[in-house]
């Protein structure tokens, strides 16, 4: 897609997450990775519901200056550049705060894909959930950088999803489904409680995962860090962040 193609459809996809209703007032952002370092990405004071193609930013990647347009770029920006710090495979990130997704976020309960086949192939076995920090603070940065590296959607605490892909599709229906799932756990849980598939079932569906390219084994050596599934996330944090160091 040519530059305009690009910035139509980032418009497209925010009126997209407006309709939704995954965002409100001024919430959520995209961006789009570009060659020669550079991002395009929505303006932050603009509705989702009103951005058009011209009103689209282009950023550069290292300085988040803005190259083309008239807006200003969204603070939350460094959520977006550390998922493009660590994964050459991400073209483009959504953060938005689809309201299921987010009451997961707010009582503090991770969503689990592990509930039905499909989502453990198309996200992977967990979806971790941050723990709640200052936004845009060293420790928000870390633990963006460590839990990108190995998951394609985050669960930030107290705040709500960022999902990204090798394209902007993908990203939207990581978060749709991630949004998807998350309602059916919570309907689960009115109706007794949510149940995991067995776990005869889930070498089968990883293996499927890897097949389609999809997760941290498909791109090459996972980080020796504890269980990616089990372990508290704040052990996954700090084991990840030492890793990113080394290297």
């Amino acid at each position: 897609m040519n530059l305009q193609a690009l910035r139509r459809q980032v418009a497209e996809y925010s009126r997209r997450l407006w309709d939704r209703g995954w965002v409100a007032n001024h919430d959520g952002n995209i961006t789009i990775r570009l060659d020669g370092g550079r991002l395009l990405a929505t303006p932050t004071a603009v509705s989702k519901g009103a951005i058009r193609e011209e009103d689209v930013l282009v950023l550069d990647m290292e300085s988040g200056a803005v190259i083309a347009g008239a807006g200003r770029p969204f603070s939350e920006l460094y959520m977006h550049l550390e998922f493009y710090a660590v994964r050459d495979d991400v073209m483009a990130v959504i953060h938005a705060h689809p309201p299921v997704l987010c009451s997961f976020a707010v009582a503090g309960h991770e969503v689990e894909p592990t509930i039905m086949p499909e989502p453990v192939v198309s996200l992977g076995p967990r979806i971790p959930l941050a723990p709640p920090v200052q936004p845009g603070s060293i420790q928000a940065k870390h633990q963006m950088r460590a839990l990108a590296k190995l998951f394609d959607l985050i669960l930030l605490g107290n705040h709500g999803p960022v999902a990204c892909g090798a394209d902007l599709e993908q990203a939207y229906l990581r978060l749709e489904l991630a949004e998807h799932v998350a309602d059916i756990q919570q309907r689960a849980i009115w109706l007794g409680g949510s149940r995991r598939i067995p776990d005869r079932f889930m070498e089968p569906l990883l293996k499927a995962r890897r097949k389609a390219g999809l997760g941290p084994e498909a791109r090459g050596p996972v980080p020796a860090v504890p269980s990616l599934e089990n372990a508290p996330v704040e052990d996954l944090i700090r084991d990840l962040v030492k890793e990113i160091n080394k290297a």
